[in-house]
């Protein structure tokens, strides 16, 4: 016997955390209670999955029509009556269960056989994975039960961030692992959890019917499958608000072989644990789509290429990306565009400090290999060219003292360093973290008066050169001249490429010209 739906309006299923340090679940017409600090999942992908869906909720049921509207509302608040109501005319398309249409699932049964609930998880190992027995570092079995509160969460989070799967598998609307920059307070325990939220939705002229909902929720009519080639979804043949809701997986949860127990993911007990899904290939296919919450690139050389979401890297972000993110800025080989919400954030006049939460899988494939997230600030001076005019030394610099300390390794580990061959990423990864806390109080100098003229710039402006330079040195001294018994010979070479790595920093033509920008100013008097 079919139970009925639950519905995601109505149920108490979203886990919060209180500015009390308490926790509990709320219903979603209680989001918007002042005492909510935060969502509280058990994984950081959740975390962030379960924002990027509020977001998609609020941009849904009461988006502003205008920028003003946008600061009535951060001021005075979202109306309570008018945020239930909009939930109310959402309910069709946020129901979860059994009977379809059903949120995130495949409109139509699948046929195919069922497989283990934990593939709805994207760092679960996969089926090759588990029948060659390489799943050494995330071992099968450690989620098998699921509540249904927590699959809620999981189906959104593997349809956001859908990878490349196999044969007709298709990958998220972003591509797989896509970067996402949510706007957050810098001071993010001072704001309720709907206040930042709101920080990243978007002024909306027309608000969307339920006439529009099928073209928004894709689980509400038949799948658009993709065996055929050219049966894509693009914002032309659907809505834009289906951004929020991209469904490249068709995945159905069995909801008749449940058992009570213990939720392996959230650790609580609930009478209806689910164990097993069913798959099938050939979802959605979507191309040419700008998702509102991640930055892209497009290759310089071809203004016809396509805009292409960010990914997750090994190692994660570091500062050098930091330009692309907040501004629109080029580098050797593309323009990057920052995320929607980053970029109507300049238009707003909301005076509150405010950052980035960058996050994303970094993937190989269909591999999850690391989840990385990083709080950057965001300095809210889009068109100030002092500002960027600076950063366009800073950063080459930093890049250049990199490339110089690998040569200098090199100079200093082989004989013929020119022919020699050597993995520098733990190099590199290494100089970005270790130099990121200089960045960060430059940075901050930047924001308060990016114009070199105030003496305080440009003695931030001295201050991170002098670190980076000590930097290279310690680095060099630190992993090369090591051994104390080390052979003459070996020795000379080392301290010849110590000796090459400082004159070459120092005679850097980036170096000299951000040192003349950071001159103090001599006053001259007049006789």
């Amino acid at each position: 016997m079919e139970l009925a739906n639950m519905d995601l309006t109505q149920e108490k299923w979203l886990p919060v955390l209180l500015f009390s340090g308490a926790r509990k679940k709320v219903s979603l017409p209680e989001l918007l209670d002042d005492d909510i600090a935060d969502v509280d999942y058990p994984r950081a992908d959740f975390q962030g999955a379960a924002w990027q869906m509020l977001i998609g909720l609020l941009q849904c049921a009461v988006a502003p029509a205008s920028g003003d509207d946008w600061e009535e509302r951060w001021n005075s608040g979202i109306d309570p009556g008018a945020w239930a109501q909009g939930l109310r005319a959402l309910a069709p398309a946020l129901q979860f269960g059994e009977q379809k249409p059903a949120f995130l699932q495949s409109f139509e049964p699948l046929d195919s056989e069922s497989g283990p609930i934990a593939g709805l998880l994207i760092d679960a190992p996969g089926g090759n994975t588990l029948k060659l027995n390489k799943d050494h570092f995330v071992k099968r079995g450690g989620v098998e039960r699921i509540c249904p509160h927590c699959a809620v969460m999981a189906l959104f989070a593997v349809q956001t961030n859908s990878p490349a799967g196999g044969a007709g598998y298709r990958v998220g609307m972003r591509g797989g692992g896509p970067l996402t920059t949510l706007v957050v307070p810098r001071q993010e325990d001072a704001f309720p959890l709907w206040k930042k939220l709101w920080l990243n939705v978007l002024v909306q002229e027309e608000a969307p019917s339920p006439a529009h909902y099928p073209l928004i929720f894709p689980w509400l009519a038949p799948t658009k499958t993709s065996e055929k080639p050219g049966n894509i979804v693009t914002e032309e043949n659907a809505h834009p608000l289906q951004a929020y809701w991209g469904m490249p997986r068709r995945i159905e949860i069995d909801f008749a072989r449940t058992q009570a127990g213990q939720c392996d993911l959230c650790g609580e007990p609930h009478p209806r644990l689910l164990s097993d899904m069913r798959s099938k290939n050939y979802g959605v296919q979507y191309d040419g789509w700008l998702h509102p919450f991640s930055p892209y690139r497009q290759a310089l050389k071809d203004s016809a290429a396509p805009w292409l979401a960010l990914k997750g890297q090994p190692g994660g972000l570091s500062y050098k990306d930091w330009l692309g993110l907040m501004l629109e800025a080029d580098d050797r080989f593309n323009k990057i565009l920052p995320a929607t919400v980053v970029r109507q954030l300049y238009r707003d006049s909301v005076e509150v400090p405010v950052g980035l939460w960058c996050f994303a899988w970094d993937m190989d494939n269909a591999k999850a290999r690391c989840w990385y997230q990083h709080r950057i600030p965001l300095a809210r001076v889009a068109h100030d060219e002092a500002f960027t005019d600076v950063l366009k030394l800073i950063l080459p610099l930093a890049s250049e003292a990199l490339s110089i300390l690998r040569s200098a390794f090199k100079s200093a580990w082989f004989e013929y360093p020119k022919e020699a061959k050597a993995d520098f990423s733990m190099l590199d990864i290494a100089f970005w973290q270790e130099t990121e806390r200089d960045f960060r109080t430059l940075l901050e100098a930047l924001i308060a008066e990016p114009r070199t003229t105030s003496a305080d710039t440009r003695r931030a402006l001295r201050d991170w050169e002098r670190a980076l330079h000590r930097y290279l040195l310690h680095a060099f001294d630190r992993d090369v001249l090591t051994n104390v018994d080390c052979p003459a010979d070996i020795l000379l070479r080392q301290i010849n490429a110590r000796r090459m790595l400082e004159g070459t920093y120092i005679k850097s033509k980036t170096r000299n010209a951000l040192l003349a920008l950071a001159l103090e100013k001599k006053e001259t008097t007049h006789v």
